[in-house]
């Protein structure tokens, strides 16, 4: 940690006022590894380690040699005391300063430069575990995490034969749907909703990480899968509510963390009662991949760009799916 914000360490400083809070120490620390990448979370409290725990613990221990590149300092205000129901979050950037509020009482700021996050949040929202997660801690890591090394394309995931199979399209176009179909088919889960790339140095290919331990449905995916009707809904920082599927209890095919890409599909409805494939050209890959490009420096931009244009030359096909999703996670198998 940079001591130079500990400021607790001086006693002649603890007795000064402290209206800002800025002397809070934050005895909780713990670090994680997820998608490659080592970040440290400190906090005041043990609700947001557990927190953390939840996001972060699954990819396991950080290799010792590698340093920290993303510090999140969260402190739970010991002042300000607001519940839920939490109003919707607002993300706005400035530069390399990176902002993030959800109503009055929680709040965070990333310095992309730095690798650092800090933020206050209430109790209540710390103990809102699912919706803190994803709200605060999962965000702010993926901010600098990807400012800093991946690049994200928005997906859900599967792998077959030791590759994965990019699932793409607009939201609500079915991608958790057909993926979690795909899972119960016997093909690991990858990723949910996001997958994040980076250059592999060994084989000169693209690694991509994803996060496939949970699987969020929309309730109404219930009526394609009975078994589903006992998991209540849960409500995610955009307000909607969705269904939290334990990929490793509900899918036969198990998960896997991290692969090199072979296959993207891209979901369009088909009316004609059966699931169909048809080739895409890379030129049209490419273009519907880079929308998922942001506003950033020039340099995180073009890193994307490139990125992407070598993930564009894969097997590409439109899936126009129809009738019930597990007939085309079969159809997705011979492919592979």
């Amino acid at each position: 940690m940079d001591e130079a914000y500990d400021i607790s360490m001086n006693s002649r400083l603890r007795e000064c006022p402290d209206p800002l809070l800025r002397g809070v120490p934050l005895p909780c620390r713990r670090m994680y590894f997820p998608l490659g990448t080592i970040v440290e979370v400190q906090s005041n409290s043990e609700l947001v380690i557990r927190a953390a725990d939840q996001s972060f613990s699954r990819y396991g221990a950080p290799p010792a040699h590698m340093k920290t590149s993303i510090v999140i300092r969260i402190c739970v205000d010991p002042v300000i005391h607001v519940n839920g129901p939490w109003p919707k979050p607002h993300y706005r950037a400035l530069q390399h300063l990176f902002h993030l509020t959800c109503g009055d009482s929680n709040f965070a700021i990333a310095d992309l430069r730095s690798g650092t996050a800090i933020g206050f949040v209430t109790q209540a929202m710390a103990q809102d575990r699912s919706f803190f997660c994803f709200t605060f801690l999962e965000c702010l890591f993926h901010v600098l995490a990807v400012h800093q090394r991946l690049t994200p394309v928005h997906c859900s995931c599967v792998s077959w034969r030791d590759g994965a199979i990019l699932i793409c399209g607009p939201s609500g176009a079915g991608k958790s749907t057909l993926a979690y179909a795909c899972g119960k088919a016997g093909m690991p889960i990858v990723s949910d909703d996001v997958v994040h790339l980076t250059h592999d140095n060994e084989s000169g290919g693209i690694l991509l990480w994803g996060n496939p331990w949970l699987l969020r449905l929309l309730p109404e995916s219930r009526t394609l899968f009975p078994e589903l009707e006992l998991i209540a809904p849960e409500r995610r920082s955009d307000s909607e509510l969705y269904l939290g599927v334990d990929v490793l209890k509900h899918c036969q095919g198990g998960i896997r963390v991290s692969c090199q890409p072979s296959l993207l599909l891209f979901l369009e409805q088909n009316g004609r009662g059966a699931s169909e494939l048809s080739p895409l050209p890379s030129t049209i890959v490419l273009e519907r991949l880079q929308k998922d490009i942001v506003l950033d420096t020039q340099e995180v931009v073009d890193r994307h760009d490139a990125l992407l244009r070598q993930l564009a030359q894969l097997r590409a096909y439109r899936l126009g799916v129809a009738s019930h999703p597990g007939l085309a996670a079969d159809l997705i198998k011979t492919l592979a």
